[in-house]
């Protein structure tokens, strides 16, 4: 049995804007907490604060130039690149293999099923692989199901998002024992603001998959005098005229959107209410976030919030797309508002009770304090594979050109 002592995470996008990524920035924490040297490798986003996020927890980042970071077939693929990045990963996997290897890492964890190049740089370097799993094998990520067999065959241990997506993984993984882990957040609680009346809330960016025209038709439905729809969160612009064109069209009174906020739960009041109508999600961390702010809660019923909903079983849970329950629920809550905010209140201490940090990564901590983990070795092959991607440092400035203008374009945008 070979202890761990240096963990070595692939991230999937260089930035904190995701659940992926926040949600294990927290269990790199605690694994320094609890003395393990941890390293971080991620695309280049050129985001500065992104690695002095990592650094203020004694996480040390490689960012590097990708051309591509993810499987060539996941979203986002563009057939006049393809040889450039096939090229580019090629050399990321040099890359990270020479990292694994100078900071003598004894276990790599990829932190998405979007990226292979972990696995393989582990398997080069005959050390374990985990690999964590947020994504359902459906829509825009439908692609990974044809590499189940090689994911299985390259991961020591596979961990998914507890509930509804281990469920499915467990029918997709034959050969392959699924674990499980929660998504954790830092929760900060606030003292809820005085609120003068009552108020339906949604917090989150307004695009397709949050669904929040779902909840524009509710509150039309609805029709109770002096109730306010807010929404709290930047938008997709595309999404957004969508919803202002049917709002303009019908003639709605009422609504109101906030954009961005740095703390959007200190615009929440203790008279509103929560509602959250995803049509998708891995996991619900907002809804966690109403709770434990002791805020009255309404969700839709997907796969994402059902396996939150699992663990806490509060709140009301509606069926997706079924506006007449939807509108119920609201006009429910609403009405029987005291009782509703009252049982809030007192369900904070038994959220708070669920959702601790080491209870929600036990199976992974768990896993590497055994430190018994099978490898999948390509460790006798290794000069011939990376051989030819010293040859591709040539290709390298290409691959830089492409980051840096990603980077610009993105800046430009932000401003």
């Amino acid at each position: 049995m070979k202890t761990i002592k240096t963990i070595c995470f692939i991230s999937p996008t260089g930035t904190l804007d995701n659940g992926a990524e926040i949600s294990i920035y927290y269990l790199m924490k605690l694994l320094v907490f609890k003395g393990y040297k941890v390293i971080n490798i991620a695309p280049n986003s050129g985001l500065t604060e992104y690695v002095e996020k990592f650094a203020s927890i004694h996480v040390k980042t490689y960012m590097l130039d990708v051309c591509k970071w993810w499987w060539i077939d996941a979203p986002g693929r563009d057939f006049s690149r393809e040889e450039l990045v096939y090229s580019s990963q090629r050399r990321n996997i040099d890359e990270i293999s020479e990292i694994v290897e100078s900071e003598k890492v004894d276990l790599v964890i990829t932190n998405t099923i979007n990226i292979f190049q972990g696995m393989i740089a582990a398997a080069l370097n005959k050390i374990p692989h985990f690999q964590l799993i947020h994504e359902f094998p459906e829509n825009e990520f439908s692609y990974f199901e044809s590499k189940i067999d090689f994911i299985s065959d390259y991961s020591s241990k596979i961990f998914s998002v507890c509930g509804e997506l281990n469920k499915t993984l467990k029918e997709k993984f034959v050969n392959k024992d699924i674990e499980y882990f929660i998504p954790y957040t830092e929760i900060k609680k606030f003292q809820l603001k005085d609120g003068g009346s009552h108020r339906i809330v949604c917090v989150g960016r307004l695009t397709p998959r949050k669904n929040q025209l779902e909840l524009i038709k509710a509150y039309e439905k609805l029709n109770m005098e002096g109730i306010k729809l807010v929404f709290i969160g930047d938008w997709d612009k595309d999404y957004k005229e969508i919803c202002d064109k049917y709002i303009k069209e019908n003639k709605i009174l009422g609504i109101q959107f906030l954009g961005n906020k740095k703390n959007p739960w200190k615009e929440v009041t203790d008279k509103d209410i929560c509602v959250f109508t995803s049509s998708m999600e891995t996991f619900g961390l907002v809804y966690i976030e109403a709770l434990m702010n002791g805020i009255p809660v309404i969700l839709s019923d997907n796969k994402g919030h059902n396996s939150a909903y699992e663990i806490f079983s509060f709140g009301y849970k509606y069926e997706l797309g079924n506006l007449e329950q939807l509108t119920d629920s609201i006009r429910s809550v609403l009405i029987n508002f005291v009782e509703e905010k009252r049982l809030a209140i007192h369900f904070i201490k038994t959220a708070e009770s669920k959702y601790l940090l080491d209870n929600c990564y036990k199976n992974i901590l768990n896993e590497i304090k055994q430190g018994i983990l099978p490898v999948s070795s390509l460790y006798h092959i290794r000069e011939v594979l990376l051989s030819s991607s010293k040859g591709l440092r040539s290709m390298n400035w290409k691959v830089k050109f492409h980051n840096f203008l990603k980077i610009l374009l993105r800046k430009i945008k932000k401003n």
